[in-house]
């Protein structure tokens, strides 16, 4: 390997001892009988011939090597390292460079222990270089062995981490290639009957107007199946086994009152548990969205029934039976058909129950009852003030004028406060008791505002009444409403009293006047007249403001009185009205 000027500092090789190759060379390392490398083996001299992977050497010499490295020795197609690689390594068939398992003299490796029974290792070497790790399957239809492990690792010393794992019957693979071999999933099994349990988990919405409900439902359905049955003894002791749904037979049920119209019924790929003898229990988690049936009639006590119902198909003889036993999902334990205990769900109160229904629908029932404080404190209060408000209005005096535009305010009000409440609620064949008394309370409100209008007409006429208009309103209504017998107080009464009186002062005064002027021809003749005289000018001047104070004084006439007593009326009327509507809507409402 030296050039030729080392070369010719040698003796010729003729004068050492001869040797096969017309050369001597000393004899190469070896380990185990077998040649081996020291450093990264570029002085292997070895005779293997086959890469890590089991691949057959190439001929160096159809390579660039040979020219490139002549002193190499690359003369047939052996593992070498002419590049200064790391580990020897030779050419494949493809043309690509792969390591040979050669032995290292001055290193620890682990020796391939080969594969498993009825398994396969990766990678596949003869050696193992320390912190390499071997990857050990076992065979279709085999398993690891319990308490070994999968992948083994080469540590120092040469020694493998663990113990080579063997691979024994997988018998859980094979019960199923056995069992599920032969089955059928399309057909169905005779007489089956089909055992359901289950609950609400969450509402997840509910939408009042439109009446739908979308709901996380949990159930389980359990059946018998005779063709899935089998011997544990045979199969490793197995009793039970786990399959995806869409492997076997499962009931096909459909959603009743489905709103979701993208809804493909339950899904099939749903685990589904068999025991050994026969018995299948399928758990399906899924969402619904359904019409619910709302009874806003009592609002804001109203209340809501929504029902979800899976039905089976009728071209399978088959039935569906509630389990008494509902400790397994059901946390209230409670027997079929019977509500579970109430609990609160955001503004209602809901109550559960499960059921079976003509024996070919498993259905759950949730009823809800609203919690009415909220919309008392924003709806109903509002609208009861309003209905007193108006009411405080009608006792308004008559000769006010702002009782009509506060009335009309009023009127206002309730149509918002109506808005409010359809806007909430369904729309039904009858309108919710609160919303049916608000248009009551504002058609009698209008009713009583015009006859407030002509009972302000009425207030401002002149004239008498008739005599049998008098006796009835004056004398007998106005008694029936406790305000008297007014017909006392008509003007031929009061106004004759007033005419007298005029007529008294009148005279008291003129008299006053003529005193005045004979009051000093009469104080020289009468010695006690200037006193008389001070008390007659005193009295005149209390005679004259009561006469001021009388004309500036409201005539009272009888349709004034009559006015009054037919607004008296109306407010009594009107509260009678108010109160029996109440019960009226109650009875007719439904």
């Amino acid at each position: 390997m030296a050039d030729d000027r080392i070369k010719n500092l040698f003796p010729p090789c003729d004068l050492f001892p001869p040797s096969p190759h017309g050369c001597w060379n000393a004899g190469p390392a070896k380990k185990r009988d077998e040649v081996c490398y020291l450093g990264n083996g570029i002085n292997y001299r070895g005779n293997l011939n086959k890469s890590a992977s089991g691949s057959d050497c190439m001929e160096w010499s159809a390579d660039y090597y040979t020219t490139e490295y002549p002193w190499a020795n690359l003369d047939n197609n052996y593992c070498r390292n002419p590049t200064g690689r790391e580990r020897p390594f030779c050419l494949t068939e493809d043309g690509s460079q792969e390591e040979c398992d050669v032995i290292p003299c001055n290193e620890d490796v682990c020796w391939d222990r080969g594969p498993p029974n009825y398994g396969k290792r990766s990678p596949k070497k003869r050696i193992y270089y320390v912190g390499e790790r071997v990857t050990y399957t076992c065979n279709e239809g085999y398993t690891l062995s319990t308490g070994y492990t999968r992948e083994v690792r080469c540590i120092e010393g040469g020694f493998w981490q663990y113990d080579k794992p063997s691979c024994t019957v997988d018998h859980k693979r094979r019960l199923q290639e056995e069992v599920l071999g032969i089955y059928t999933a399309s057909l169905a099994p005779e007489n089956v009957a089909i055992i359901f349990n289950g609950s609400v988990d969450q509402l997840v919405d509910l939408d009042e107007k439109k009446e739908q409900l979308v709901a996380s439902i949990i159930i389980d359905f359990k059946w018998q199946d005779s063709r899935l049955k089998w011997d544990p003894k045979y199969y490793g002791g197995i009793k039970t086994l786990s399959v995806s749904g869409n492997r076997i037979w499962t009931p096909p049920l459909s959603v009743k009152r489905n709103a979701d119209v993208s809804h493909q019924g339950l899904h099939k790929d749903f685990p589904v548990q068999i025991s050994s003898d026969g018995l299948v229990v399928w758990s399906v988690e899924t969402l619904t969205t359904t019409i619910c049936d709302a009874d806003p009639f009592l609002f804001p006590a109203d209340t809501m029934d929504c029902q979800i119902c899976f039905s089976a198909t009728t071209a399978i003889e088959q039935t569906i039976q509630c389990q008494e036993d509902s400790s397994a999902v059901d946390e209230c334990n409670c027997p079929c058909g019977t509500f579970s205990p109430a609990r609160t769900e955001g503004e209602w109160h809901r109550r559960d129950r499960i059921f079976s229904r003509d024996n070919r629908e498993a259905c759950f029932d949730i009823h809800l009852s609203r919690i009415p404080l909220f919309h008392i404190a924003t709806t109903v209060g509002p609208c009861i003030i309003l209905i007193i408000l108006m009411t405080i209005t009608f006792i308004m005096p008559i000769d006010k004028g702002d009782r009509i535009s506060f009335g009309v305010t009023i009127q206002l009000s309730m149509v918002v406060s109506l808005v409010f409440v359809t806007e909430v609620l369904p729309v039904k064949g009858a309108l919710p008791f609160f919303a049916t008394l608000i248009i009551v309370c504002m058609g009698l409100m209008g009713v009583f505002l015009f006859f407030t209008i002509g009972i302000i007409m009425i207030h401002g006429r002149e004239g008498s009444l008739s005599p049998w208009a008098k006796t009835l309103f004056l004398r007998y209504m106005a008694k029936i409403l406790l305000l008297g017998d007014l017909s006392e107080r008509t003007v031929g009464s009061d106004g004759g009293n007033d005419r007298s009186i005029r007529t008294a002062i009148e005279l008291v005064i003129n008299y006053a006047a003529q005193t005045d002027d004979k009051t000093e021809v009469e104080t020289t003749t009468s010695p006690g007249f200037p006193e008389l005289i001070s008390s007659v000018n005193a009295v005149k001047t209390e005679i004259e403001e009561l006469k001021k104070t009388m004309e500036n004084n409201e005539e009272v006439t009888e349709y004034t009185l009559l006015a009054k007593v037919l607004d008296r009326l109306c407010i009594v009327l009107y509260i009678i009205s108010i109160a029996s509507a109440v019960p009226v809507i109650m009875f007719y409402g439904k």
